[in-house]
């Protein structure tokens, strides 16, 4: 039987079964915007609040009158108002919602709105508020909250300018059949709103998982927060209205948050030719207008671009935030063309982001999640910034973005406007809890102490007053009486010295406890015959030092304040009058070394005439007197050695210049001085040290070092 011949098969029959594969896989998987069917909330309750009739809108949507919804509101008062036009200065909302501001209900007591659920789920909820005028009720005034049973929406709510329209959208997980909304206005005041929305959203719109900044980690549980929506923009493109958007959702061109616009330009595609994956973004994530449009770098074609493309929107800076940001690759050629990094508010977010290996297609839509904490936002915003990324073997230096939503996420206490959750609770987590009660330990140990010192107080001797003056605790003051008063009476009390009677009367405490010995003024008086001049032995910094001589035969030197005494109270360490960096003269001079600029604090009439050696010698001595650690400073020896010293290089510098000596450094006028270990000498001056640090001083310039004078 005759064999069948095998054929081989050509490099071009595979490419061209190899492209008919992918186009078959591409169809299947890839979904056409225009084939997606509108979606049909369950719940969808639209409410023009008081309005006397229904309110068609121009994309197709009809909201019922006030009358009409009578049945979900429960409040004590009937008080509508309308108009038949307004004037606004601009506005976030769709031209087409502009009939909803007409007209507006208040709320002068605590009201409520409640809805049934046919579904449970996700649901928006959607506020229109704008100030309109009434006979009685200023609306500009008014200050009201908003809550449902378990999630506050708005605290302390006001809108003062009334050309201002206010819209709010949230976004909820209902669980039960009835879903209410409590309007509760502050003390004296009262709530008002225009309309009200309370429609059910399809599921997938929120992931329970996101990716944290900067990149790395994932939070999970998104499912048990509420979300407001505080910005949705379409970016490089126009507004996109309810009637152009799957869930009647509101885009707005992304230009007012562009931070450096003309580093970007817009790219854009017919919204037709927007591919949409089966596991990937759906036209309920956002509609394909959105996807056509986009706003790539403007100078892309640069071999090293060295900016990045920025949006920045202001944010309540105590929550975290849900950023969704939305990719379709309209400005490539080809695929693996297109690498960028995302950052948000300055930390990398995507490293490399490559479209092509995620999609593998081009003009096919994608989105991401990241969640961005309270704490990582500074000043008050959100910055988004895509920029190309680096090191890239192939591909062009490019970046781009199409649309943006930044999305609150509300706290520890399913709060989306404040600190206090529905009950009155406070936010803050375990921080909050671990602060109170580290306040509160703080607060018992304090009442403890205040307890033992009330004990203390109550148990104190009655000559406490006597014994334990509250001014001899600031010595050195000086006062005209004496410290300790004295009675008649006699005791025995015992002293550093041993037991004795004394005559002045009283029974020291302290010495009992052996805490020292206490002198009334008058043993003072009495020891050195009334402070007699013939017994100072010295003076020191606060005054006169006496010798005193006790009955008992016990010698003790006195020293008595000084109340004309600069020292002390009456000479401050510091001088505030002066600027800052002058207050502490030591510190300044210091300062002025360091830098090198010391001759500008020196007296200008005689800055001329100090030698610089003599200074240097008399500069490092101060700073070595200075040092931190009293191990680091010199001894008295060896202070008065470097001032006998820096005092002979400077009358040897100030001869040399009267007798117009020869500059020759051979011979110098300076007498040869010394330190030796014991004996310091120089000229007809002299310092002597001996090894217990007694310092005695013949020069006469520095004699008040060995007999000074109280200042």
């Amino acid at each position: 039987m005759e064999g069948r011949k095998n054929w081989p098969i050509s490099s071009l029959s595979l490419l061209l079964l190899s492209n008919l594969f992918f186009i078959l896989v591409n169809s299947t998987s890839a979904v056409d915007s225009s084939s997606v069917a509108a979606y049909t909330p369950p719940d969808n309750y639209l409410i023009d609040c008081g309005s006397p009739q229904d309110t068609k809108l121009d994309d197709g949507r009809t909201f019922k009158s006030d009358s009409a919804s009578r049945s979900y509101l429960e409040t004590n008062e009937d008080v509508q108002t309308s108009v038949d036009s307004i004037s606004v200065k601009g506005f976030s909302v769709s031209s087409s919602a502009l009939p909803l501001f007409h007209s507006a209900r208040i709320l002068t007591a605590v009201s409520k709105y409640t809805f049934y659920i046919t579904r449970p789920g996700w649901h928006w909820v959607r506020f229109y508020f704008h100030p309109l005028p009434h006979p009685v009720y200023n609306l500009t005034s008014a200050v009201f909250s908003i809550t449902t049973d378990e999630v506050v929406l708005l605290h302390d709510f006001f809108v003062k300018d009334n050309s201002t329209l206010v819209f709010k959208e949230y976004l909820f997980n209902v669980s039960g059949d009835r879903f209410s909304l409590l309007f509760k206005p502050k003390e004296r005041s009262f709530a008002f709103i225009n309309a009200i929305e309370v429609v059910s959203a399809p599921d997938g719109l929120i992931s329970d998982s996101a990716s944290t900044v900067p990149q790395g980690g994932t939070l999970n549980g998104l499912f048990q927060h509420a979300f407001e929506v505080c910005y949705r923009l379409n970016v490089g493109g126009p507004t996109i209205t309810p009637m152009n958007d799957t869930l009647s959702r509101t885009w707005l061109p992304d230009t007012p948050y562009n931070v450096f616009p003309q580093g970007a330009q817009n790219a854009s595609i017919i919204p037709s030719a927007v591919k949409y994956q089966q596991s990937g973004a759906t036209p309920y994530i956002a509609p394909s207008w959105v996807y056509a449009t986009a706003d790539e770098m403007a100078e892309s074609e640069t071999l090293q671009p060295n900016f990045n493309l920025t949006w920045q929107m202001n944010v309540d800076p105590g929550f975290s935030y849900l950023i969704r940001m939305h990719f379709c690759d309209v400005v490539s050629q080809a695929l693996n063309d297109l690498y960028f990094n995302v950052y948000i508010n300055s930390m990398m977010s995507v490293s490399g982001l490559d479209l092509s290996s995620i999609n593998n297609a081009l003009s096919t839509a994608y989105y991401t999640d990241f969640v961005l904490n309270a704490s990582s936002i500074r000043n008050g915003s959100v910055r988004v910034q895509v920029g190309p990324a680096s090191g890239m073997q192939s591909g062009i230096s490019n970046a781009i973005l199409n649309g943006l939503e930044v999305i609150k996420i509300s706290n520890s206490v399913r709060s989306l406007d404040g600190l206090f959750g529905v009950d009155g609770s406070s936010g803050g987590g375990r921080t909050m809890k671990i602060v109170a009660g580290v306040g509160l330990a703080m607060g018992v140990t304090a009442m403890l102490l205040l307890a033992i010192v009330c004990i203390r107080w109550q148990q104190r001797p009655r000559d406490w007053e006597k014994l334990n003056s509250f001014s001899s605790w600031l010595l050195p003051l000086h006062t005209s009486q004496s410290f300790f008063s004295t009675s008649k009476s006699s005791s025995t009390r015992s002293s550093i010295f041993g037991s004795r009677t004394s005559k002045s009367g009283y029974s020291s405490y302290f010495s009992n406890q052996g805490l020292g010995r206490y002198f009334s003024f008058s043993e003072l008086q009495n020891a050195t015959q009334n402070f007699d001049e013939k017994a100072v032995i010295g003076v020191g910094g606060f005054g006169k030092v006496y010798l005193g001589v006790f009955e008992d035969g016990t010698k003790m030197a006195i020293k008595r304040g000084n109340p004309g005494s600069e020292q002390g109270i009456n000479e401050p360490v510091l001088n505030p009058a002066l600027p800052r960096e002058q207050v502490n003269l030591a510190e300044w001079a210091m300062q002025c070394h360091r830098k090198g600029v010391l001759n500008k604090i020196i007296d200008p009439h005689i800055a001329g005439s100090i030698n610089e050696e003599s200074l240097k010698t008399y500069v490092e001595a101060a700073e070595k007197c200075l040092a931190e650690h009293g191990v680091d400073r010199p001894g008295m020896g060896d202070v008065l050695w470097n001032l006998e010293y820096a005092l002979q290089l400077q009358e040897t510098s100030s001869d040399q210049t009267q007798t117009d000596l020869p500059e020759d450094k051979s011979t110098s006028h300076m007498i040869a001085f010394e330190k030796p270990n014991g004996k310091v000498c120089g000229g007809d001056s002299g310092v002597s040290v001996s090894d217990d640090s007694q310092v005695t001083v013949t020069s006469p310039l520095f004699s008040q070092i060995e007999n000074f004078q109280g200042r």
